[in-house]
């Protein structure tokens, strides 16, 4: 019995230890195609609703940790509460990523800053008069997730999660949208450092 525990517990420290050696490059630029879910949260008494879409980022890696991102997305609502509202939003952002590699994990976290188009569908049984414009807004997201390189050239991102702000100018009557956006999809890892 005693010779069994000393066996499994070798096996299970030289696992550890070999996946703790186990290296694997650091890309010079990835790229990630995902899908985005936004729980968006309108405020000034509209109550709030899901967003479905997904955007493409890449991330050029100065050195093992530090990179810098550019995500382009969009996304879209057809109807909600009951209203067609046929909103699409396209999101361009950009800035830097921390990333923590470890093996084949990468955890990080990222700041990004950029804009925001904003556009409704006209809706003709509406009242509303704002139905049916476009606007640019401010827009940033804070958050991170995680990469796990299946080989040196592809990676899945099982989660990212966002904190993603907006500036809104309907009727020249500032506010701020807070949403969550969650996503998850695949990474192109390209050239090496």
């Amino acid at each position: 019995m005693k010779s069994k525990a000393i066996f499994f517990a070798s096996l299970f420290i030289s696992g550890t230890v070999a996946m703790a050696q186990e290296n694997v490059a650091t890309p010079k630029l990835e790229v990630g195609l995902n899908y985005s879910y936004t729980r968006v949260n309108p405020g000034s008494g509209f109550s709030s609703y899901n967003a479905n879409g997904g955007f493409g980022d890449i991330e050029y890696n100065f050195n093992r940790h530090f990179g810098f991102v550019g995500d382009l997305g969009a996304s879209y609502v057809g109807t909600t509460n009951g209203l067609a509202v046929n909103n699409t939003s396209f999101e361009y952002l950009f800035g830097p990523r921390f990333n923590v590699r470890h093996g084949r994990f990468n955890p990080y976290i990222q700041t990004l800053f950029g804009g925001q188009r904003f556009s409704n569908g006209w809706n003709p049984a509406a009242s509303d008069p704002r139905l049916g414009v476009s606007q640019n807004n401010f827009a940033m997201a804070l958050g991170g997730g995680l990469n796990i390189a299946l080989n040196d050239r592809l990676a899945v991102r099982p989660f990212q999660v966002d904190y993603f702000v907006t500036e809104l100018s309907p009727a020249a009557v500032n506010y701020v949208q807070n949403d969550l956006r969650y996503s998850a999809g695949v990474v192109l890892r390209l050239g090496s450092k």
